[in-house]
């Protein structure tokens, strides 16, 4: 069986894998087709909003995980590093 990475709490690190990547600035990124897990990079710092203005702040090196379904929309403001996992 395999075992779950911890942190240094002992809680569960889960583990996604990138599958491609593409930066987008100042605009609307699309979700994929079905439900998916995104991975947000942003280099030298930015924000987002899933269906709405980019209000969350990601910090310059922040990476953030989040679920988009179909229809939702992700919009960037500044540059951020887009990757959808598997």
């Amino acid at each position: 069986m395999a075992k779950l990475a911890t942190d240094s709490n002992g809680k569960g690190i889960q583990v996604v894998r990138p599958v491609s990547a593409i930066d987008y600035t100042d605009g609307n990124a699309p979700a994929s087709s079905g439900a998916s897990v995104v991975r947000l990079l942003s280099v030298v710092g930015g924000a987002y909003g899933v269906n709405g203005a980019a209000t969350v702040v990601l910090p310059a090196g922040a990476i953030e995980y989040i679920r988009l379904d179909n229809a939702d929309v992700l919009t960037v403001s500044g540059t951020v590093n887009y990757s959808v996992c598997s």
